[in-house]
């Protein structure tokens, strides 16, 4: 009997039987000593469902949880019997992280990233990626197994050589001995952009501050011209009144 691996959790797992040596023989499953699916019928079709082919057949258990590990699965055709043991293990057994939180820190060219993860297995090595380069990374951890699975923090330190800029930064983790899950992307701020950006902060405060000069030097010539007009007036009419006289 060969097994599809890894398993993962909440996905399809496929176990198949290799009949050929007993030719065209329907074959039946079971779970333990429970009959599951006898000659293409299945007696839980929410949960099996298999496939007959020329030389075996095949058993797909559906939305495979902790329940349908640490158990054996027989198959039997004709007088022939076929048996192997479903179990969780770090090699053949995946739970993606069923609730993620997690927390980005980039200062200058260092990135901190803390992953706040529950109900997983095994415990991943994770990296950090800028686009497509691997960056140096040191990955620490704090968790606590609850049953088969892990609860926990990991925390991963990482250095960039170059600017951390117009790009993705991605955490990627590893499951078992070959699964890789992204598990968060953050979009960076384009290079350039940042730089438009200063450039279009300084020119307003420039430009705020020529007109602010401007306002605070014309409001005194205002009013020294509006003093001078108000002088000239009355002394025009005190040189009218004299003249009456």
């Amino acid at each position: 009997m060969t097994e599809d691996f890894p398993f993962i959790y909440g996905r399809n797992v496929t176990l198949f039987c290799n009949t050929s040596a007993v030719g065209l023989k329907k074959t039946t499953w079971m779970k333990q000593s429970d009959v599951i699916l006898h000659q293409g019928l299945s007696f839980y079709p929410d949960k099996y469902t298999g496939n007959e082919v020329t030389d075996g057949s095949s058993l797909i258990i559906m939305n495979a949880t902790e329940l349908d590990f640490n158990t054996s699965y027989t198959c039997l055709s004709d007088v022939y019997s076929y048996e192997a043991d479903l179990m969780i293990n770090s090699s053949n057994f995946i739970c993606l992280p069923q609730n993620r939180d997690i927390s980005w820190n980039i200062i200058d060219k260092n990135i901190f990233v803390q992953l706040h993860l529950e109900r997983f297995f095994p415990m991943p090595k994770c990296k950090t990626m800028f686009d497509d380069a691997i960056l140096s990374t040191n990955q620490e951890e704090l968790s606590h197994l609850q049953g088969p699975f892990f609860n926990g923090t990991i925390n991963i330190t990482s250095r960039s050589d170059a600017d951390l800029c117009g790009g993705n930064l991605t955490v990627v983790c590893m499951f078992g001995g070959s699964y890789y899950e992204d598990i968060e992307t953050k979009y960076l701020q384009d290079c350039n952009d940042t730089v438009s950006f200063l450039q279009e902060s300084d020119s307003s405060v420039y430009v705020f501050g020529f007109e602010g000069a401007v306002i605070g030097v014309c409001i005194p010539c205002v009013s020294l011209c509006f003093g001078c007009v108000l002088f000239h007036c009355k002394k025009r009419e005190k040189a009218a009144k004299k003249g009456m006289y």
